[in-house]
């Protein structure tokens, strides 16, 4: 894991920014972004405990790995703090939770195709990047709760 210098930090969001036209708020409009048409939003518990966030975080590494993330690097943008690109490496396990745990916590490929928006306040993470929301479907973590929005049609059973 590194943390991004300023100049890369500055650069991330301002791309995060245009392609996602992010708005953050406290009181909406919810979601903040654009969902991309191939995404899923989920609503997560608010019943939770450190193993269903270790859980998530697992299957969204499992997920970058099967996606062909492994030895590339992938940025965790944690709104207003220290941001971080992380090498998806199976030597190295999950690092990763992408759970929004009082701030915007954001996974992003570098082309920004694939990735997470989790909301801290609507208590939801959109996926997106059609393989990757398959391969999460594939392992649906435990902290969702159900499909608020469904923007590529996914099937979840």
């Amino acid at each position: 894991m590194r943390t991004l210098d300023d100049d890369e930090y500055a650069r991330v969001w301002n791309n995060f920014d245009k392609k996602f036209s992010f708005c953050p708020s406290v009181e909406g409009p919810f979601p903040a972004i654009t969902e991309p048409t191939d995404s899923i939003t989920f609503l997560l518990a608010h019943d939770y405990d450190d193993t269903l966030i270790d859980e998530l975080g697992n299957v969204l590494f499992q997920a970058f790995i099967e996606c062909g993330y492994e030895s590339k690097e992938v940025y965790y943008l944690d709104w207003q703090h220290q941001c971080y690109a992380i090498t998806m490496n199976k030597n190295n396990g999950s690092r990763i939770s992408g759970f929004p745990d009082g701030d915007y916590a954001i996974l992003l490929s570098e082309d920004m195709q694939v990735g997470t928006f989790g909301h801290p306040w609507e208590y939801s993470i959109c996926i997106f990047g059609k393989s990757f929301v398959q391969a999460i479907i594939k392992r649906k973590p435990a902290i969702f709760q159900k499909v608020i929005r469904n923007a590529g049609g996914y099937n979840v059973e």
